[in-house]
């Protein structure tokens, strides 16, 4: 098995620790790995990345991709970074950079 999709798996449990119910939606369901739903909270769309850094593979457009589809679903959009060695990180789409705009 990969390290991103153990990743994945690991991230998983942690939501549904918090108590939420989590639908995998890799691949060519939406932009996000996960969606978590719970009955008292937004529902949580989140990218799941186990890179050197947080937004390797994770570029403008995807991010971009991601906040639009959350906006559609009503959903808070997160990356969960979980780097080798390290320690899941839980990042907020409000700290994600911001795509530069051309002048």
């Amino acid at each position: 098995m990969s390290r991103g999709l153990n990743r994945e798996r690991q991230v998983r449990v942690e939501l549904e620790n918090d108590d939420y119910v989590v639908i995998r939606a890799a691949g060519s369901f939406g932009p996000a790995d996960l969606l978590g739903l719970r009955v008292d909270r937004r529902p949580r769309a989140v990218e799941v990345k186990s890179t050197i850094g947080p937004y390797d593979h994770f570029g403008p457009a995807d991010r971009a991709d991601m906040l639009a589809w959350c906006e559609r679903a009503g959903a808070s959009a997160w990356l969960a970074w979980w780097p080798k060695g390290g320690r899941l990180r839980w990042i907020p789409s409000s700290e994600w950079p911001r795509a530069r705009v051309a002048a």
